[in-house]
């Protein structure tokens, strides 16, 4: 008799079990309680919003366990590029099935590979979009009316949107991993 480790997939039928064993090669490992996979590639320990970023992922990740789903989800790159500051870096996401982890961030000092999404503009505007509210339950950013904080943060990205200072390219094509991005990345939530 044949067992499956993961969840209800233990009680499919056999005839089903060729379906079943390829979904849980496909499904994510459980995670142990240790500290979530952030690291630094060589040479990003110079990059100040890079070990500004890592620790800001790495806290909001020990503060609230429920953002690890997303966190787990991702996969691919995300450049983000500080006009002002003149500093770019590479958030690399990736799933890992085989081990006790089940996803990692590594980040690199300025712009590495072919990124999925780049974020380009001034460190504050970028900054900003950890201030971003997730209201709703699907945690789209989109700001409740009884909090002014959360609307002056949407009102002030929006603004540097529309007026060149801030870009999001590839957003379009790659929107579900903004989304969990986002959620990882707000404080709120």
């Amino acid at each position: 008799m044949h067992t499956l480790p993961i969840g209800r997939l233990e009680r499919w039928p056999l005839r089903w079990g060729g379906l079943a064993r390829r979904l849980a090669r496909h499904t994510p490992a459980r995670r142990s309680t240790s500290t979530p996979a952030v690291a630094l590639a060589p040479g990003a320990e110079e990059n100040g919003l890079a070990i500004m970023l890592g620790d800001l992922v790495r806290q909001n990740l020990e503060a609230k366990p429920k953002k690890m789903v997303d966190f787990d989800a991702l996969e691919g790159r995300v450049s983000i590029v500080a006009d002002d500051a003149d500093v770019a870096l590479t958030m690399v996401f990736e799933r890992v099935f085989e081990q006790s982890i089940a996803g990692s961030l590594t980040i690199h000092d300025g712009i590495v590979g072919i990124p999925d999404v780049t974020i380009r503009g001034p460190s504050e505007a970028i900054l900003a979009l950890s201030n971003m509210p997730l209201a709703t339950p699907l945690g789209l950013p989109l700001p409740s009316s009884r909090d002014p904080e959360a609307i002056k943060t949407v009102r002030e990205l929006v603004r540097a949107m529309r007026s060149g200072k801030l870009h999001f390219y590839g957003m379009l094509l790659h929107l579900p991993l903004v989304m969990k991005l986002t959620r990882v990345m707000s404080v709120n939530g």
